[in-house]
C-alpha cells in the first residue's frame, strides 16, 4: 500500500513538472489539488491501518493472556485433581486397614464368644460337681479322719507330709519330707500310726 502511494506521489510530482513547463495553470492546480487529495486519502488509510494494527495487537495481548489464564486454571486444576486422587487413595487404604480391623475384631469377638459359652458350659459342670462331689468329698474326709485321727496341714509346703495325729491320750506330729523318702515307705508309716482296735 505504501508503495503504491509513492508511486503515486512521484507521478503526480512528475506531472507537475511537465504542466509546470507548459504553463497550464489550471492542469497545474487540478494536478495540486488531485495530490492533496491523494496525500490526505493516503494519511487516512494510514491511520486507519495504524488503527487495525492496534486492534489486533490488543486482541492478540487479551487472547494471549486468556490463553495464560487458561493455563494456570489448568494446572490449579491438575494439582487439584492431583490433591483428591491422593485422597482418594489414602481414603482406600484407611478402609481396606479399617476392614482388615474389623475382620480382626469379629474373629476376635467369636472367639470371645466361643470362649464364655465354654466357660458357661465349665460352670455349670463345676456347679453340678460342687453341689454333687463336694459334700461326698467332705464326707470321705470325715470318714478318714475318724479312722485316721489325722488333722492335715494343707498350707504346708507340697514336697512335706504335715499333720497331727491324735492317737490313744497322745497328739503326735507329723512331718515327713517326700523328697527324702518313697511313698511306699510314708503310706507304711501312715497306716502304723493307724489304730487297730475297733
Amino acid at each position: 500500500m505504501e508503495a503504491q502511494m509513492q508511486e503515486i506521489k512521484a507521478l503526480a510530482d512528475e506531472m507537475m513538472i511537465i504542466l509546470s513547463g507548459c504553463q497550464g495553470e489550471v492542469l497545474l492546480q487540478n494536478a495540486m489539488n488531485y495530490k492533496a487529495k491523494m496525500v490526505n486519502v493516503y494519511m487516512e488509510v494510514e491511520q486507519c491501518v495504524k488503527h487495525q494494527l492496534r486492534e489486533i495487537q490488543q486482541s492478540q495481548e487479551h487472547v494471549a493472556q486468556e490463553v495464560i489464564d487458561v493455563g494456570e486454571e489448568r494446572e490449579i486444576s491438575l494439582l487439584e485433581l492431583q490433591k483428591i486422587k491422593e485422597k482418594w487413595k489414602e481414603t482406600q487404604q484407611q478402609n481396606s486397614k479399617n476392614e482388615m480391623e474389623l475382620e480382626l475384631l469379629q474373629k476376635e469377638l467369636e472367639e470371645l464368644e466361643k470362649s464364655e459359652k465354654e466357660m458357661s458350659k465349665l460352670e455349670e459342670e463345676v456347679d453340678e460337681d460342687t453341689t454333687v462331689v463336694i459334700p461326698s468329698t467332705k464326707y470321705l474326709a470325715h470318714i478318714f479322719h475318724k479312722v485316721t485321727k489325722i488333722i492335715w496341714d494343707y498350707d504346708c509346703d507340697p514336697s512335706l507330709v504335715r499333720g497331727v495325729h491324735f492317737g490313744v491320750g497322745l497328739a503326735q506330729p507329723i512331718n515327713i519330707d517326700s523328697t527324702k523318702h518313697s511313698d511306699s515307705f510314708i503310706c507304711d508309716y501312715l497306716w502304723s500310726l493307724v489304730s487297730t482296735d475297733w
